[in-house]
């Protein structure tokens, strides 16, 4: 049987908290099953390679950008969002989360009220059937979903709850979605071309189902990309827990007068009847606890999503369930004026170029996958542990001679990044680390080898 060779930066190898307020876990959401502000969005390595001066632009844009980020942050004070610690800056051309005080480990900096995010839950009824077919919706894809909110509160204007958001999204986020065959192709990997190729068609297809289920005007492919690239850069998934405890007071204020009523009617004790409303109320939300370890919501949160990534830090975006609210905190300590980072998850390069726009140097979660078949022969997985690595290191080496550019070259021409198009610059960064994935599997497999035939 042939085997996928899966390199990483270990050697190569063939593949066949305890909180006293009720919270429940969020992650970044799925980008591997198909998704920056006014900025490229990158990693930490690119943030510090950027320098730390403000960023450039004509004086418009920025004027622009500063009554933008105003309003921002006036509709964030106004929605309930509590963020004292963090506050928009550049670094270079990186728009990012600056430290307006020291962020000790584990303190929660940013909260934002369930109101203030958009949120969609399973199962629920369409939102807008105003504006869509609700069939259409309920039938979509959670990300589809969202992007279709974003469509309909950014045509509500500022008669939407959660304008001040909108406004500040980025008016184009250039993932290689967009991208040409020619362009795809400088990417120098097949696996990420694939996905890419099946992005598009999936993409288009919900396009044009959206187009037929439209009630409201006509909107352009460039809007329906806005939509889905915003939405798949930015979104938190986390288990759903049912209706907020909020709304179930709000049942209870409900339960509470219908029992009186019936106590009355029934001539039974008051006391009676509530225990068994209240019963019911409790059981309602153990229910829901449960529920949340089957189903998912997905959630763009304001503030949060516009922080910056990197695989070296450890936080923790949480819905608090009592409080109905999501709550950010981090494993890491900043300084006032550093900028902070938080983590999007262990993702490839592949997966941040496709669907953040960014390759981060030297990532801890990169891989490379290519078939491991040598000469037109498939490898067998009785081969012994030395033998096999052997015939994948021979595999790899193979795999990183048929580039049509060597590591070197791409370093070369990175050296001169400025004379590139944006897009030929994040190809070339992209396929760069791609072939340094090989190259340090190659010579710790080299090393291992060396080591067992000494030793024999």
């Amino acid at each position: 049987m042939a085997l996928a060779g899966v390199c990483s930066a270990a050697p190569l190898c063939a593949l066949p908290q305890s909180h006293s307020r009720t919270r429940v876990p969020c992650s970044l959401a799925p980008s591997s099953r198909s998704s920056a502000p006014h900025r490229r969005r990158r990693s930490a390595a690119a943030a510090a390679a950027s320098g730390s001066n403000a960023g450039g632009g004509s004086s418009s844009t920025a004027a622009r950008e500063a009554a933008v980020t105003k309003d921002y942050i006036k509709w964030a004070g106004e929605a309930g969002i509590v963020s004292p610690k963090v506050t928009q800056a550049y670094f270079g051309e990186l728009r990012g989360a600056k430290a307006l005080d020291a962020i000790a480990p584990d303190e929660i900096f940013v909260t934002v009220p369930r109101g203030a995010a958009v949120v969609v839950a399973p199962n629920e009824r369409c939102p807008c059937p105003d504006f869509v077919d609700p069939a259409f919706y309920k039938e979509a894809p959670w990300f589809v979903k969202m992007a279709l909110l974003l469509l309909w509160e950014r045509s509500r204007g500022r008669a939407s709850p959660v304008w001040g958001y909108i406004e500040q999204l980025p008016s184009s986020i250039d993932t290689p979605v967009r991208w040409s065959e020619a362009e795809l192709e400088e990417l120098q990997y097949a696996p990420a071309i694939k996905e890419i190729r099946q992005q598009q068609a999936a993409w288009r297809q919900q396009y044009d189902k959206f187009c037929a289920a439209a009630k409201q005007g006509k909107h352009s492919y460039e809007d329906f990309l806005w939509a889905l690239e915003n939405v798949r850069s930015r979104a938190f998934s986390g288990p759903y827990t049912g209706s907020s405890v909020g709304e179930k007071a709000r049942t209870l204020g409900l339960l509470l007068a219908a029992g009186g009523a019936y106590a009355a009617w029934q001539q039974l004790p008051l006391e009676q009847a509530l225990n068994g409303l209240i019963s019911v109320l409790v059981f309602n939300i153990i229910y829901d606890l449960l529920l949340s370890k089957k189903l998912k919501w997905y959630a763009l949160c304001p503030v949060v999503d516009a922080i910056n990534h990197s695989s070296l830090v450890e936080s923790n975006v949480e819905y608090e369930y009592f409080r109905d609210q999501f709550v950010l905190s981090t494993k890491s300590a900043y300084r006032a004026g550093e900028q902070v980072f938080i983590s999007y998850g262990a993702q490839s390069n592949g997966s941040l170029l496709q669907y953040y726009a960014f390759t981060e140097p030297n990532n801890p979660n990169d891989v490379y996958a290519f078939d491991a078949a040598v000469g037109g022969q498939k490898l067998q997985a009785s081969l012994q542990d030395e033998q096999l690595r052997t015939v994948l290191v021979q595999a790899a080496e193979a795999e990183l001679a048929s580039k049509p550019t060597s590591a070197a070259d791409d370093e070369r021409l990175l050296q001169t990044a400025h004379l590139m198009s944006p897009r030929q610059r994040a190809a070339a960064e992209f396929r760069l680390e791609k072939k340094r994935v090989l190259e340090r599997a190659i010579c710790r497999s080299r090393k291992r080898l060396g080591k067992q035939a000494a030793a024999a």
